[in-house]
């Protein structure tokens, strides 16, 4: 009798847990339905910039602007590293890290002082594992980052590479192609230039 109480049980429970696992799965595929949406269209919307700007770099105008112009030397550059929060996502963070460390040190060996900034929990922890220095680290930037938050690093970019204070600024990043396929790409943003080879 209390074999026949325990199996009955046993079962309630994996019935209860058939339910919540087929529960989680709905919201899963959901979410990754939304964050699909979302990928494809900054996708979209950030490679037809990127071949605007490219365009009025490399077009002969008769206007000039202090972010389309290179500066005679790089000697100072920032490079920002964007990994996620959390892991479990496969290879994407390490791809990028690999890709921005080997970029990283190119720079270096040519005489370039680098000023290394990272986002994301799980590149800060890989730099500091690897016992590379960072200037800045940032953590807040998750799935849905708002305009005002990433306005506050582009400035800053901004204004740096006007006056000087920088000579190039590289972000390395996971571009998404499609829902089976991300590449990881180091990109150089100032000066806008730059970005007439990038974004194919």
């Amino acid at each position: 009798m209390a074999n026949r109480r325990l199996l009955v049980k046993r079962l309630k429970a994996v019935r209860n847990i058939r339910k919540i696992t087929r529960t989680m799965e709905l919201i899963a595929t959901s979410r990754f339905k939304k964050a699909m949406d979302r990928a494809t269209e900054a996708a979209e919307y950030t490679r037809k910039i990127s071949e605007i700007v490219g365009d009025l770099g490399q077009a002969e105008l008769r206007f000039s602007h202090p972010l389309l112009e290179k500066h005679a030397e790089e000697k100072r550059s920032v490079m920002l590293v964007l990994t996620a929060n959390r892991g479990l996502c496969g290879g994407y963070n390490a791809s990028v890290l690999r890709q921005a460390v080997a970029h990283l040190r190119g720079l270096r060996e040519r005489g370039v002082d680098v000023s290394l900034e990272v986002s994301g929990k799980r590149g800060i922890k890989f730099l500091n594992f690897q016992k590379i220095a960072y200037s800045q680290a940032y953590t807040h930037f998750e799935d849905k980052t708002t305009f005002a938050e990433v306005e506050v690093l582009a400035s800053r970019y901004v204004d740096d590479y006007i006056a000087g204070r920088i000579d190039r600024l590289d972000v390395a990043y996971t571009r998404f192609i499609s829902s089976s396929k991300q590449l990881s790409v180091v990109e150089t943003i100032l000066p806008i230039s730059s970005l007439a080879g990038a974004g194919g």
